[in-house]
């Protein structure tokens, strides 16, 4: 039985979110939730590189790359066909952004910089990137809204060190057997953290904040001299 939203409003209120905030909060929990079946692609692949032989980096690429490209054309046809417009806004418009009902979508982006992130980053890395856009990004706006009072900019401070605190959380488990993955985890939750609360309007978040993440965490590994494991011929 799923929950309705009069439900949802008392457990918002039950938790301490103020009844002038819980329509927003609902409305985003709407429009970030969908965007956790973005975790289809690091589990895939880390499970893939982890229990097969055939699953590789390679693969990996060009499997996201194929999906890339046939979302952006079906992206190129919503923005440019009126009834294929009309239909994408009944089936999805209500978890769509506003400036997104005429641009490129953030899903796009999300696809594109998984792409870019496993052709030129180690998996550990790709994939921590990846979970900091999905859970840390959602965290980050959900407690924001929710019980946001330090404005940074048009961001919140209690956001964005909820974001830190599970994007460092989420990182050091997948560094958990590496040496020093307190320290690649915390500045890769840092860096994470910094480009969701500093990222320009004119690009889109999802596609800066894994890639900007992955570069620092691999700079630190090279930094510390972490030597990262082999995975089906990726070094």
């Amino acid at each position: 039985m799923g929950i309705n939203r009069k439900q949802l409003s008392n457990a918002l209120r039950y938790i301490g979110v103020g009844v002038k905030r819980i329509p927003r909060v609902i409305k985003e929990l709407k429009r970030k939730g969908f965007h956790f079946f973005g975790l289809v692609i690091p589990i895939i692949y880390l499970l893939g590189l982890h229990y097969t032989t055939f699953f590789t980096t390679q693969v990996g690429v060009w499997i996201l790359g194929t999906i890339s490209l046939l979302y952006f054309i079906w992206e190129q046809m919503r923005l440019n066909i009126p009834a294929m417009q009309e239909f994408c806004v009944k089936m999805y418009g209500g978890m769509m952004r506003e400036k997104e009902k005429d641009r490129m979508n953030g899903v796009f982006f999300y696809l594109l910089g998984s792409t870019i992130c496993v052709y030129f980053f180690h998996p550990l890395i790709a994939v921590s990137s990846m979970l900091f856009l999905i859970i840390g990004d959602f965290t980050a706006a959900l407690v924001g809204i929710s019980y946001g009072r330090t404005k940074i900019g048009n961001k919140s401070l209690e956001g964005s060190i909820a974001m830190f605190s599970v994007c460092w959380i989420l990182s050091y488990i997948t560094f958990f057997n590496q040496n020093l993955a307190e320290h690649i985890s915390f500045w890769g939750a840092i860096s994470a953290t910094l480009i969701e609360l500093f990222n320009p309007s004119w690009i889109d978040d999802n596609l800066t904040i894994p890639i900007l993440s992955a570069i620092i965490m691999k700079y630190m590994t090279a930094r510390f001299g972490v030597d990262l494991p082999i995975y089906n011929n990726y070094v």
